[in-house]
């Protein structure tokens, strides 16, 4: 089996009525390092009438933190998106989140329809190298 070890640096696509969007899917590591980011382990004791008191572990996930941090993740770049002032608008984590929470969803359904294609196209390569 061979395997790709390059960075994945993403794909363009065109947005439509103008711009472009670079996006990539995310990789097992930058999940692992979401959810590490994400994740705060809280140690609570448990004392039940009769058994012994121990000491369990409940996970909080900040999950508005992992939503900008996926957005960042998969929104690389764009070009040509300018704001009601024809000021183009700067591809940074702000605006990534901005553009995602948009009352109009058309970037957002945008984004998800492209990544759920690199998803798909990735499942199909896999697939065909293990025909070979």
């Amino acid at each position: 089996m061979i395997f790709d070890l390059t960075k994945q640096e993403g794909v363009w696509f065109d947005f439509p009525g103008g711009g472009k969007v670079k996006l990539k899917t995310l990789t097992a590591d930058d999940y692992m390092k979401i959810s590490k980011e994400v994740t705060e382990n809280k140690p609570f004791l448990v004392d039940e009438p009769g058994k012994l008191p121990r000491v369990l572990n409940h996970e909080i996930v900040d999950t508005n933190k992992q939503s900008i941090l996926i957005n960042d993740a998969t929104i690389l770049a764009w070009e040509g998106f300018y704001d009601v002032n024809e000021k183009e608008i700067p591809c940074t984590s702000e605006n990534k989140t901005i553009l995602m929470r948009l009352n109009d969803p058309a970037f957002r359904d945008f984004v998800n329809a492209k990544l759920k294609m690199l998803d798909e196209a990735a499942k199909v390569a896999k697939e065909d190298e293990g025909k070979n």
